[in-house]
C-alpha cells in the first residue's frame, strides 16, 4: 500500500507543484531585461533600398532572428557602438549566427559615414523613411529612432525592444536565451545583399 501511495504522490507532484506556481505565483512572463512588444507587429511593407538604390523588401529575411537598429548615415560614436555591439552578440551567437541577420536602417539619405563599416561589418543597411519605422517600432517617451535594439522573431513579428544604451551583457543574455529556445525552428541560409 505504502508503494501505491509514493507512485500517487511522485505522479501528482509536478501538477501540483505547476498549479501552485501558475495559480499562487501567478508569473508575468517578462523578460529579465528588454521589453516584449504586446501585441506582436508583422513586419509591414517598408519602403526600404540598399545603399545603391535597389528596392528590398525585409520581409525576405523571414525565417531569421532580425537584430534592428535605426539612425542617420553620419552615425555618430552611440551609433557605431551600438552597431559594434551588433556584431559582438552574432558573434557570440557561435554555432546559431546562420539563424540571426543583423539589419541597420538608415533614416536619412546623406553619405554614410565611411567609419561604420568596419563596426557594422556583416551587417545589412538599408535606406528607409522615418516616418514609416515610427508607426511600426514602438518607442519608450522621449526616445528616439537612434538607441534602441528591436528583435523581429523568424515567423516575422516585432516582439522584442531593449532599450537606447542598452547594457550589451544583459541583452546577450536575453538574446542567447531567445536562440537556445527556438533552435528546433528551421532557418534558411542568408543570401547577401548586392
Amino acid at each position: 500500500m505504502f508503494t501505491f501511495w509514493m507512485v500517487v504522490l511522485v505522479t501528482a507532484a509536478p501538477f501540483v507543484v505547476s498549479t501552485f506556481f501558475f495559480f499562487v505565483l501567478k508569473p508575468q512572463g517578462k523578460p529579465p531585461y528588454g521589453e516584449l512588444i504586446q501585441p506582436q507587429r508583422q513586419v509591414p511593407q517598408l519602403q526600404l533600398t540598399t545603399l545603391t538604390g535597389k528596392s528590398v523588401d525585409l520581409r525576405k529575411y523571414n525565417g531569421y532572428w532580425l537584430m534592428i537598429v535605426a539612425g542617420p548615415a553620419a552615425c555618430g560614436k552611440s551609433c557605431q557602438s551600438l552597431l559594434y555591439d551588433i556584431r559582438q552578440f552574432f558573434i557570440a551567437a557561435g554555432d546559431d549566427r546562420y539563424r540571426v541577420a543583423r539589419i541597420w536602417l538608415v533614416t536619412d539619405s546623406g553619405p554614410v559615414n565611411p567609419g561604420v563599416f568596419e563596426p557594422a561589418e556583416g551587417t545589412v543597411i538599408l535606406r528607409a523613411q522615418p516616418d514609416q519605422l515610427k508607426q511600426w517600432l514602438p518607442l519608450a517617451p522621449g526616445e528616439h529612432l537612434e538607441g534602441p535594439i528591436w528583435l523581429v522573431d523568424p515567423l516575422g513579428n516585432l516582439m522584442m525592444r531593449f532599450p537606447s544604451n542598452p547594457d550589451p551583457l544583459k541583452t546577450l543574455s536575453v538574446f542567447k536565451k531567445l536562440l537556445y529556445n527556438t533552435a528546433g525552428w528551421k532557418a534558411k541560409h542568408l543570401e547577401p545583399l548586392p
